[in-house]
């Protein structure tokens, strides 16, 4: 038996962003929260047109801008204090992965009307319906968008931070806005990062133990967009044909409609990438995620390292190790990345080794300067990640420790 259950409405294109204020009129929103992040996405042309489009519709708004990387419980709650004052009847996550995340962290807290670390690592299910929610991405990795996660920080009373992830049918956002326009002022280096978040996603989704045959049709669709896109996306420089890597130097970009036929190859590159992270994130809801996850949430929560990135070192590792247990489904995401068929589950491995390095991912842990004073801690951690079973491999606690101490210092061939 399987089930498929997907609510969120897509909207995908350059341009669609135009969208967001008719939409929330026709789900009746007065006033809205706006949730982002304390970086340039609050001030870019894009978060002002959004504003100018509510203002023209009649629609009041309200910005919280307090969201940092994998947003805290108590900034979900500062979020939720703001949309109970200014009586805000509809949310809009608008940026990455964590002003999204602590968008549906806030409704689901003005759903409950109890603080959300109530239900962070409790096993307490949320069961009341929320706000309207519309997500507007403008990074192409999470899926969150269309998902029904979100990830949220704890730091105890002893300032210890731990990473958790929360579930619930509540949490699939009314709508989601895909534009890729919004997409093309992230620099290389978070552009190959959030990408290989996105093919984490997808891989770990099609692997998965609860995987099903209509989440392998979006996860194998996410692979494929990725292998052909995801080097063109992280080029900078208006010239066709070449660019820096993604942590050179270049000239940079216009979002905008430029006649340049490399302004519009990056602009194709970026909204190949835009879906493959919508598509990802549609097949984890799905079938869930696994062990690179398990050690890439204690690695950003301790060592402060972006998701992204952690999941993009640590993607090679554990693929390999499940080479024994999935090596026909590996087989099969290789054949999407690369195009080419008859890839063995060892060329997928090293095809996805291959193109970190080629868009400047650190070989391992060492390399990103991920202290191994964290070693322990990290590995406690992922011993009781919450997905741990969803692994096509039954780890044992010792295969895990010397998983770990792979990533840190090993490398797989590329």
């Amino acid at each position: 038996m399987h089930e498929f259950y997907s609510p969120t409405k897509i909207i995908f294109g350059e341009g669609c962003a135009s969208e967001t204020a008719p939409r929330l009129r026709e789900m009746g929103a007065t006033k809205v929260l706006i949730v982002t992040g304390k970086s340039s996405t609050a001030s870019s042309e894009g978060f002002r047109d959004l504003c100018k489009g509510l203002d023209a519709a009649g629609i009041q708004w309200v910005h919280f801008a307090e969201v940092s990387a994998d947003p805290e419980t108590s900034t979900v709650d500062k979020g939720a204090e703001v949309c109970r004052a200014n009586d805000c009847n509809a949310i809009i996550g608008f940026g990455g992965g964590s002003p999204i995340d602590c968008a549906k962290g806030i409704a689901a807290s003005i759903g409950e009307g109890r603080p959300i670390r109530d239900f962070v690592g409790t096993g307490l299910a949320f069961t009341k319906p929320v706000p309207p929610l519309v997500a507007i991405p403008t990074t192409a990795g999470t899926g969150t968008e269309v998902t029904n996660a979100a990830v949220f920080t704890i730091v105890d009373e002893h300032g210890h931070r731990s990473k958790k992830g929360t579930s619930s049918q509540f949490y699939f956002p009314r709508l989601a806005i895909v534009d890729p326009l919004l997409h093309m002022s992230m620099p290389p280096s978070l552009t190959a990062a959030t990408g290989m978040d996105a093919l984490t996603h997808a891989i770990e989704a099609f692997v998965s133990r609860f995987h099903t045959p209509v989440s392998d049709m979006y996860c194998l669709e996410a692979v494929r967009r990725i292998g052909r896109s995801l080097r063109a996306a992280c080029r900078v420089g208006s010239d066709s044909g070449t660019g820096d890597g993604a942590f050179g130097a270049g000239r940079g970009l216009k979002a905008s409609g430029s006649s340049s036929s490399g302004d519009r190859a990056l602009l194709e590159a970026r909204s190949d990438m835009a879906l493959a992270a919508t598509l990802a994130g549609v097949g984890l809801s799905q079938a869930g995620l696994g062990m690179v996850h398990g050690f890439a949430h204690p690695v950003g929560a301790m060592a402060g390292l972006a998701h992204g990135l952690a999941n993009a070192i640590l993607l090679p590792f554990v693929m390999e190790a499940l080479i024994p247990d999935a090596g026909e489904r590996l087989s099969a995401i290789g054949e999407a990345l690369t195009g080419k068929r008859g890839t063995r589950a060892q060329e997928a491995v090293r095809a996805i080794a291959r193109l970190g390095r080629d868009i400047g991912i650190p070989e391992n842990l060492e390399a990103a300067n991920v202290p191994e004073a964290f070693f322990e801690e990290i590995l406690a951690d992922a011993l009781s990640y919450r997905r741990r079973k969803a692994s096509p491999r039954a780890f044992t606690d010792d295969e895990l420790r010397g998983l770990l101490a792979r990533m840190y210092s090993g490398k797989v061939e590329a």
